[in-house]
């Protein structure tokens, strides 16, 4: 087997010109030396530390700002429902008028939610960095521990550390091949 560019090996040439096909062992032996000096190292884990207290304060001023946004927002719906209220209170009753008091009542719900607790994908992720730190020394060390023989293992956790993206796709040898 042998590993090249899947964007040339799967779309063609007019995607990607990199025809290079490394063997397989060669590759993968490379790159699990490369993991093991580089990143089971103090260095290694300081980097991964920064990249996590980057990616939090930026989801912190990212939530700071959708809050006044959307604190904004409601205030205007607020103030547009208070107008609804007083034209249903002047007696202009219509299908419209109900359709808007719908609507804003729904904008409402949705900015409210959204104000005060609608758990994000980014709340989820901040509660899993805390322990991230642990969770990356285990991957790495069992990618230290495996042999040879055992690569699947390696890229399924190479897959998992670089969150799901695979770089390389291995290719059939052929015949004519080193």
């Amino acid at each position: 087997m042998r590993y090249g560019c899947s964007g040339c090996r799967y779309r063609g040439e007019s995607v990607c010109d990199n025809t290079i096909m490394a063997p397989r062992k060669l590759l993968e032996s490379v790159l699990l030396e490369a993991i093991r000096y580089d990143l089971f190292t103090e260095e290694g884990y300081a980097i991964v530390q920064q990249e996590i207290a980057r990616l939090l304060a930026e989801r912190r001023r990212n939530r700071s700002s959708e809050l006044v946004t959307a604190n904004t927002q409601l205030a205007e719906v607020e103030k547009k429902l208070d107008n609804i209220k007083h034209a249903i209170l002047q007696g202009i009753v219509t299908k419209t008028t109900k359709a808007m008091l719908e609507q804003a009542e729904g904008e409402r719900d949705r900015l409210l939610a959204n104000v005060h607790g609608g758990k994000t994908k980014a709340d989820s992720v901040a509660e899993f960095l805390p322990n991230a730190i642990g969770k990356f020394k285990a991957k790495l060390e069992n990618i230290g521990q495996l042999r040879q023989h055992e690569v699947e293992k390696a890229r399924e956790l190479l897959r998992e550390l670089l969150g799901g993206r695979s770089f390389c796709t291995p290719a059939p040898m052929e015949a004519n091949a080193t």
